[in-house]
């Protein structure tokens, strides 16, 4: 069953229907118990209701509900705002997944151009590598803050929050190897993430007055636009951590959730033909609404630590393993041709023929069988 390891809380299948297995997976979903909380009373209802009409009292309910028009009007404005709700959800969780992963990727790929630059630099190897390890360090830091501050959401207007973000536990790349002046500064300042970007870009405008980088001034443009983009994301991904779904619209789906739940029992009671009927269909009724809106609540929140969220510590460590990857294969830098082994021309069509044209087990397959391991 392929999964994202992103999302490692939920289970994505290809096939249409789900595997029985896996429904094990919707036991683990918080909003399930809800909605059973708010559908069985109401489907007991329904069929106690029912069940006193047939054996007690059969005028019962003839004149409760004589047109079916207002409920059936109830009924499609509540699918109709329902849909609306979880379509909005639905677009809100995608949206925040895109904008993590293009925070990650542009951190990513600025950092990447900054140490790519540093060849051919006129500083000493000293100053390179220094500006290398304080890069990654900061980066690492910055992304940790970004995911905190999504985190919070709106909690973070609040004078006090209840619990700092978990976020803060994330693993940064040697984070005591900053001076501890700066880090009490950071830990005193409000605005965390712009004083991590402001420090990045003062690095590397200290960088360019050291000669740091052997690329020409115009190259940063590149790099340090990379950096911009991931804050770009960021302020966006803020609009969905911490504008909520619109009150209006969620106070007149509540209410019509709830005159839903209370008309229910009485419009299949009077429906349906025994009391085991009228019980399943209040039950169903109710359960499809509560639960669906319920998921579209999970959904609202792309960002907090939940079964239904991003998992951002999976992107954290992705990060810190990619720029420590950066610094390490910085030295030996791009590889070269091995002796003898010349240039060859060959035609579009004679690719697939060609002795050259190998895949990278292919290669390994054949390194090992000539007596040479693959490093």
């Amino acid at each position: 069953m392929p999964s994202s390891p992103a999302m490692a809380l939920l289970a994505y299948q290809e096939s249409v229907c789900p595997h029985p297995f896996d429904m094990r997976f919707l036991a683990k979903q918080p909003k399930l118990w809800l909605a059973l909380i708010v559908s069985i009373p109401c489907g007991m209802l329904g069929g106690a209701l029912k069940y006193y009409q047939v054996n007690y009292n059969p005028e019962f309910l003839t004149t409760v509900l004589k047109d079916n028009a207002a409920y059936n009007t109830l009924v499609f404005m509540l699918g109709f705002i329902g849909a609306f709700r979880v379509e909005a959800a639905y677009n809100k969780f995608w949206n925040g997944c895109d904008h993590a992963y293009a925070v990650v990727g542009d951190l990513f790929d600025g950092s990447a151009d900054l140490i790519a630059f540093n060849k051919g630099a006129q500083a000493a190897a000293e100053e390179v590598e220094q500006f290398q390890q304080t890069l990654i360090r900061l980066v690492s830091l910055l992304s940790s803050l970004i995911f905190a501050e999504l985190e919070a959401g709106s909690d973070k207007r609040l004078d006090e929050m209840a619990t700092l973000p978990l976020a803060y536990e994330f693993e940064l790349i040697d984070i005591e190897g900053i001076d501890p002046g700066s880090i009490d500064t950071l830990i005193e300042a409000e605005n965390k993430v712009e004083v991590v970007f402001q420090w990045i870009m003062f690095l590397c405008l200290e960088g360019m007055e050291k000669k740091c980088f052997g690329a020409p001034p115009p190259y940063m443009q590149r790099a340090l636009g990379n950096i911009g983009s991931a804050i770009t994301h960021f302020h966006a991904a803020q609009v969905i951590s911490e504008v909520p779904f619109p009150f209006p619209y969620m106070m007149a789906l509540q209410l019509m959730m709830v005159t839903h739940f209370c008309t229910t029992p009485i419009v299949f009671a009077g429906w349906t033909g025994n009391s085991a009927v009228a019980a399943v269909c209040s039950f169903m009724a109710t359960f499809s609404i509560w639960f669906f809106v319920g998921l579209a609540m999970e959904l609202d929140m792309p960002f907090s630590f939940t079964r239904n969220s991003l998992d951002m510590r999976y992107l954290q460590k992705l990060l810190n393993n990619r720029l420590m990857a950066l610094v390490h294969f910085f030295t030996p830098g791009a590889p070269k041709m091995k002796q003898g082994a010349g240039t060859f021309e060959i035609q579009l069509g004679m690719l697939e023929d060609s002795e050259r044209v190998l895949s990278l087990n292919e290669n390994m397959r054949r390194r090992t069988t000539s007596g040479r391991q693959p490093s």
